[in-house]
């Protein structure tokens, strides 16, 4: 591509490079959110380290995508989804990248020298799963345990870790529940590129097979879901997260009544991610018009 071409950015391009990944960011959101209201922390000094969470995970993922932009330039489907392959020109990601991470910055700085540690630990995550040369996401088994320890269980630990909150049982447990949650995720997101992958990059299923990691992934799922239930009968999840797990119903059954070579439904998932950002705004507004 020219550098003329490369110039002219239409508008669907710049969409691709701010909300191609708006799903990890609005699940940050509700992560973070879920923490900070069972903790009764909801305050507009943990809004503003809401928001810093969410641009760290659109900067993660968008540098995902730059450093990703080689491997997928050879697929017609990853090239039209990846902002970096359908313009050749980091223009726009070298003013985003910047504005993102000094608000993202300021609101963990707020917390002094504990959110200059988290920050810091974030930003070496983003680099060493994406960047050569460690690129951990094309290691089999640091893929799936990066992936695992920060995209949905990291969060919440930021918040609690933050607010020096008084751990429950109910947090450890909501963090096993989010390792296997991204866990799983990350399975599943493998299974869905699999042809693709083991054309162009390494990972846990390129090496394994398909037909282990859709094993893995339902008994993972299987896992969750058991856990889910004793917890809540036991006592340990409050009715408050009850609607939670009813919007995480339809994707765990489509998990498991899709076929092997069947993608997830992005539809459903962004269906529920947004059902699950009404539930958890809705509950932080509340408790944030209370507390001011």
């Amino acid at each position: 591509m020219n550098t003329s071409s490369a110039e002219l950015v239409r508008p669907i391009h710049l969409r691709a490079l701010l909300v191609n990944h708006l799903d990890a960011v609005i699940l940050t959101f509700v992560i973070g959110a879920l923490c900070l209201v069972l903790h009764d922390a909801v305050s507009l000094e943990t809004l503003f380290l809401l928001v810093g969470m969410a641009l760290i995970a659109w900067l993660a993922f968008a540098y995902n995508d730059l450093c990703d932009a080689p491997y997928d330039a050879q697929d017609a489907t990853k090239r039209r989804r990846n902002f970096f392959t359908r313009q050749g020109s980091q223009r726009y990601w070298r003013v985003a990248a910047p504005i993102a991470l000094g608000i993202a910055a300021l609101s963990f700085l707020q917390f002094g020298s504990r959110g200059v540690l988290l920050i810091g630990i974030s930003l070496v995550a983003v680099w060493a799963y994406s960047a050569p040369p460690l690129r951990l996401k094309s290691r089999p088994f640091f893929d799936l345990a990066t992936h695992a320890l920060f995209v949905q269980t990291f969060p919440y630990f930021v918040c609690l870790f933050l607010i020096g909150a008084l751990w429950l049982p109910l947090d450890y447990l909501l963090l096993v529940l989010f390792f296997l949650s991204s866990l799983s995720a990350q399975l599943e997101q493998q299974a869905r590129d699999y042809k693709v992958d083991r054309r162009t990059d390494t990972n846990f299923t390129t090496q394994v097979g398909l037909r282990t990691t859709v094993y893995m992934l339902k008994i993972i799922t299987a896992i969750l879901v058991v856990i889910s239930v004793v917890g809540a009968l036991i006592g340990i999840i409050p009715p408050v997260l009850y609607p939670l797990g009813a919007v995480a119903a339809p994707l765990i059954w489509h998990r498991f009544m899709r076929r092997a070579g069947q993608p997830r439904s992005e539809r459903l998932v962004w269906t529920m991610g947004i059902l699950a950002a009404i539930y958890m705004g809705s509950l932080y507004a509340y408790w944030l018009i209370v507390n001011i």
